[in-house]
Order: structure tokens, then C-alpha cells, then sequence
């Protein structure tokens, strides 16, 4: 009996994020069909794992074996380092967050759609050019804009993890959270932390823009166990960005004396919405994008937020 190859949601194995499987026998005695995950894509190097799943989870999920094979699909909801063409320039490497896929069974090819700080750009999944980066790797970016001729993949990779990651987290030497040596040590430019940046939310299938200083200090303090500096606090998740102190402690306090006019009627907060709220600057709000399933993109108004991370969780990531 041949296999049978399906496009699986985060958790159908211990990875985070998309993954194929596929299965090659009947039913299990409990009913269940023993599905393996198909070593593609961004789990080419992953363990042996299997799942057991109702066929009925699986029928609707069914996909080519080429597809599963070819693995475009894992990078769905992953931030990602890859080879584009400039308009009138050269191939050079970019950093970008993959929101969706699709698969033409014609040219027997993948295509991801992936978001370049706020433009979705569809683009020919090519393995030996794509690259599932860190999140602090995304941040940073420290391969941006160089030439693929100068810089070849296998080194792009070892600027990514054993220049730029190991030394942020803290793998066999002291870990850093300075942004600065931590590109000068890859021979890259600084960058300017308060910049925006997309990143998907994988519980909500939402894209959420957050500043580069909060993603660095998000990983660096909250998920790295250390103390954060005073003032500075962090949600569950990093996409829980918490108003800063500093904007609370600057809102106006209203006296109860104030609230009492002349004529006996209390001062509407409507009359004057912003006057106990003011609004936040730019560069501490953000905007949301809706993601459909399986990578269908639709966009929805720009969002503002006073407290951020307030998604509620109705799909798994991507799909």
C-alpha cells in the first residue's frame, strides 16, 4: 500500500509549527491511523516522531507526496532568511515572516508568501536558500542586503547561530544583550531598535508589529530568566506588550474637587476623550492583520491598542 502524505497543524508532533506526515498502514486497534512526520522543509533534520491521528482528522488534510517531500509548507508562520532580487539590483540575502504558502502542482514547485516589513511578497521556495532563523536573528538581521555571490548560504548560517545566537543567548560564552556587539561581532551595521517589525502570533493566526528593542528584551530577560532592568515588565507571550510605566505615571490624575461643576452635573470623559487617555506614540502601537487558513491572507483595519497582546486564540498558527 502506498503512503499517504497530509499538511498537519502545529502540534500534531513536538515541533512548533506546520509539519507533512504520512502514513503507510491501516488502523491502529484503538481506531486511530500511526502517522510519521515526513523529514522536509524545516524539520529536514528533525528526529524520527509519530503521531496517531482519526483518519477522519487526516482525509481533508491529504496532499501530494511531492509536496510533503518538497516541505514548503513547514515555514508557514516561521521567520526566515532568504535570497531575493532588488528591483535593478543584484541577489541579495532578506529577512522576512512567512504568512502563508501555496503549492503548484504544475511546476511541481512551492511558493511562499512572505511578509517584508509590511509588504507580502510571493516567492519560489528554494531549500538551499531558505533558512527558519531565531527570532532574535529576525530582529537583528545582521546579513541584510548582502550579496548571495559574497556571502553563501553555509555562511550565512554560521553568522546566524554560532556569531550572532550563541553569543546572544549565552552558548560557551557570556551572553550579551547589547545589539551593538552583537553585529559588530558579524561584521554588521547597528540597528535602530525602536523599528517596527512583523511577527505572527502562532495561537491566533494574527500579525502583530512590535519594535525590535521589545523582541530583544522579550528573549533576553523573560524567556532567558534574567532580571530585567527596573520599569521594565513583559507579558506571558511576546506579543503581550504591556503599556511602558512611564506613559501610566504621566496620565493625568483628576481631583475630586475637578469632577464637580458649577451647576451640579459631572465633566464628561465623551466631551473630551482624550483628556485621562492620551494617546500613545507611534512607535508603541501596533497594527493586526487577519490570516485565513492554509495562508490566505485577508487585511483588516489598522488596530490600536493601549494594551497589547489582547488576541483571543481560535486556530493553531497558520493553518
Amino acid at each position: 500500500m502506498p503512503p499517504s502524505y497530509f499538511y498537519l497543524r502545529p502540534s500534531a508532533f513536538n515541533l512548533v509549527g506546520f509539519a507533512y506526515g504520512k502514513t503507510e498502514g491501516g488502523s491502529t486497534r484503538g481506531g486511530k491511523v500511526k502517522v510519521k512526520l515526513v523529514h522536509s522543509g524545516r524539520w529536514v533534520d528533525e528526529e524520527a516522531q509519530t503521531a496517531e491521528w482519526d483518519q477522519d482528522e487526516l482525509t481533508p488534510r491529504a496532499v501530494s507526496g511531492e509536496e510533503a517531500e518538497d516541505g514548503a509548507g513547514t515555514f508557514v508562520g516561521s521567520a526566515i532568511c532568504t535570497s531575493t532580487v532588488r528591483p535593478g539590483g543584484g541577489r541579495v540575502w532578506d529577512y522576512g515572516l512567512v504568512v502563508g504558502y501555496h503549492w503548484k502542482a504544475g511546476q511541481s514547485r512551492g511558493w511562499l508568501d512572505v511578509n517584508f516589513d509590511g509588504t507580502v511578497v510571493s516567492i519560489m521556495y528554494d531549500s538551499a536558500s531558505t533558512q527558519d532563523v531565531a527570532v532574535e536573528v529576525y530582529a537583528l538581521r545582521p546579513c541584510l542586503g548582502q550579496s548571495t555571490s559574497h556571502l553563501m548560504a553555509a555562511e550565512v548560517k554560521a553568522k546566524h547561530e554560532k556569531k550572532l545566537y550563541n553569543r546572544f543567548i549565552g552558548i560557551n560564552i557570556t551572553a550579551t544583550r547589547d545589539s551593538k556587539v552583537l553585529l559588530n561581532a558579524v561584521g554588521a551595521k547597528a540597528v535602530d531598535e525602536s523599528k517596527i517589525i512583523p511577527l505572527l502570533d502562532i495561537t491566533s493566526f494574527e500579525v502583530t508589529e512590535v519594535t525590535i528593542r521589545h523582541i530583544l528584551d522579550f528573549v533576553y530577560y523573560k524567556e532567558g530568566g534574567r532580571t530585567p532592568p527596573t520599569g521594565m515588565s513583559f507579558g506571558d507571550t511576546i506579543f503581550d506588550q504591556m503599556v511602558p510605566e512611564a506613559v501610566i505615571e504621566a496620565r493625568p490624575t483628576v481631583q475630586e474637587s475637578e469632577l464637580a461643576l458649577s451647576d451640579g452635573l459631572s465633566d464628561s470623559e465623551d466631551e473630551h476623550p482624550s483628556a485621562l487617555t492620551p494617546e500613545l506614540p507611534d512607535s508603541q502601537q501596533y497594527k493586526s492583520i487577519a490570516i485565513g487558513s492554509r495562508g490566505r491572507s485577508v487585511d483588516i483595519t489598522p488596530a490600536r491598542w493601549y494594551l497589547f497582546g489582547n488576541f483571543t486564540s481560535v486556530a493553531t498558527w497558520y493553518g
